[in-house]
């Protein structure tokens, strides 16, 4: 093998030794950059452990056409470009409850991955949240002439939600029920659409092919209205709402701020809120990803978020782990909107009875126009609010 010899002038010892100074300049100047970014990124990495970090929004969502590579949170192309405002809904675009009317109540599954996405619960006016068996969570979620076309996965009922369900003289709609609920539901005498009835037949379909599959029921406005019109079920009512609304958005001056929600019910259930502030709204999580409905494709996004502490303890005897929550008496509570809580307490004298809502100087509270979500919780929650 030959060997090459490189001889160099006094000029090509110059160009080596520039050459040779600018590599080892480039190559600190990179290590310096490295280093800089990394104690940022640790600095950005340090967040209150109390609080679930926003996730990153699916793209799903105030994206415009023609952008659906675009990272929303992504600051690139930003610099030059001024971005067109997200427009305001007004509280006028709410479709408020309508007194006289009897709402639809359903029983929505919060059970695992294969529910998602939900449908129905971006649009229900109120949605409730509570504890079943084993850590889980069900919905109730109530409609007042806004049925959309998907509304699931329908699930069985829980005696205690009906405690909520009468508070608006609720048709209630559900696919089976606990032995509690069955007694509840005659002794109460509570109007219901129950889809293991043969009388409901036609009411509720599958998503899938898979009779083993109890997450793909669903139910819609055109089914659930043709039943009703075979019933003797009255769609009007004299039951007043359990809480009234503002006619223009009003925020609490005295309240602290709450622009970030945590609320855990176990290991299996989780919700957040995280407030955005040009819509005036709160975007919603569940186990640490925003929630979707399935009929918008977008993200679930509540005006108002009520947090009630409620004791709950497991039924004895019961082998299935079912839960008793004292929904009567008295608790404390919060009321969440437009990036501040306010301290409440919430009284509920019989089970048939509304519950009311009172602020610091005993008055019942009045809500901001748009979606409700009252939360359920056990009094020993894991609550964080920012």
């Amino acid at each position: 093998m030959k060997k090459f010899k490189i001889k160099l002038n006094k000029r090509g010892v110059i160009i080596l030794v520039i050459a040779l100074l600018f590599i080892v300049s480039a190559t600190a100047t990179f290590f310096i950059a490295q280093s800089v970014k990394r104690s940022k990124e640790a600095d950005t990495a340090i967040s209150d452990p109390d609080i679930s970090p926003e996730p990153t929004p699916t793209g799903t969502e105030d994206t415009e056409p023609g952008d659906e590579d675009a990272d929303p949170g992504s600051d690139e192309n930003t610099e030059n470009i001024t971005p067109s405002p997200t427009p305001v809904k007004k509280a006028t675009d709410f479709n408020f409850p309508v007194e006289g009317t009897r709402p639809i109540a359903v029983m929505i599954d919060n059970e695992g991955k294969e529910v998602l996405p939900q449908g129905g619960l971006g649009l229900a006016q109120v949605v409730y949240e509570a504890l079943v068996e084993y850590g889980d969570t069900r919905y109730m979620a109530l409609f007042w002439d806004n049925l959309p076309d998907y509304i699931g996965p329908v699930r069985s009922s829980r005696h205690y939600f009906l405690d909520y369900a009468m508070e608006y003289d609720a048709i209630y709609t559900h696919i089976g029920w606990s032995d509690y609920a069955y007694r509840d539901l005659a002794f109460y005498n509570i109007d219901n659409i129950d889809g293991v009835m043969p009388e409901t037949y036609g009411v509720f379909w599958d998503l899938t092919n898979d009779k083993s599959n109890y997450h793909d029921s669903y139910t819609n406005r055109e089914r659930i209205t043709k039943f009703l019109e075979k019933t003797e079920y009255s769609l009007t009512t004299e039951q007043t709402l359990p809480f009234s609304y503002n006619t223009e958005d009003v925020t609490y001056e005295n309240g602290e701020s709450a622009r970030e929600i945590f609320i855990k019910y176990s290991l299996y259930s989780t919700c957040g809120y995280y407030y955005d502030e040009e819509q005036q709204n709160y975007k919603r999580t569940r186990l640490g990803e925003f929630q979707i409905d399935r009929n918008t494709n977008e993200v679930i996004r509540a005006k108002n978020i009520i947090i009630l502490f409620v004791q709950n303890k497991t039924i004895e005897g019961d082998k299935y782990g079912r839960q008793q929550l004292y929904t009567t008496g008295s608790g404390k509570g919060y009321y969440i909107s437009n990036g501040v809580k306010q301290d409440i307490t919430w009284v509920k004298t019989f089970r048939t009875s509304k519950t009311k809502y009172l602020d610091e100087n005993n008055n019942e509270i009045t809500i901001n126009p748009g979606q409700t979500w009252i939360q359920i919780v056990p009094v020993d929650a894991d609550i964080r609010i920012r």
